[in-house]
């Protein structure tokens, strides 16, 4: 498939179907310097965060599937909701060999239009380490603005990185 043809999927709610492939991406080592991940998640650990999902409030995970064939290409989340101030974070992780073909910048889309309708969030922000040149374009083509370099912000476990702070406001 070339990244000129339009890829159908959809957002659904991170079930026990996946798993077993969202523990895979979070310790694939191609994924970890993007997410910033310093150590591998144990099976424990995840197992544990899995099953804290429904009981929160703070954190709405989706499932990325690909609709013809389905098959599950990546995960999407608002992470940090604050219901006070209207905000949540946005996160993405692309399954690897999944990338240019556009499902970043449309998922992250349409889990802000969620966002904002459905939540009735105002603002949503993203965390992008400056290295990350495929997230930080994925942010800008999904409508999210560059406001602040937060300079040397995060430990990549060889030094410190910069981290890019996107945002993107409800219409109104």
């Amino acid at each position: 498939m070339s990244a000129a043809e339009p890829v159908e999927f959809e957002l659904v709610p991170l079930a026990p179907r996946h798993e077993a492939a969202t523990l895979d991406w979070m310790n694939d080592p191609t994924l970890m310097p993007v997410l910033n991940r310093l150590n591998l998640i144990t099976l424990d650990e995840h197992t544990r965060w899995f099953a804290s999902l429904p009981a929160r409030d703070d954190l709405v995970c989706y499932a990325i599937e690909i609709t013809g064939p389905r098959r599950h290409v990546g995960n999407i989340w608002l992470n940090a909701i604050d219901h006070v101030h209207h905000r949540a974070e946005v996160r993405i992780m692309v399954a690897p060999g999944e990338h240019g073909r556009g499902l970043g910048p449309a998922a992250i889309t349409r889990l802000a239009g969620q966002a904002f309708q459905e939540l009735k969030l105002h603002r949503l922000f993203a965390c992008v380490l400056a290295t990350n040149v495929r997230g930080r374009r994925a942010f800008e083509k999904a409508g999210f603005t560059l406001e602040a370099i937060l300079r040397e912000d995060r430990w990549t476990g060889t030094g410190f990185a910069d981290v890019l702070l996107f945002a993107r406001l409800a219409a109104r």
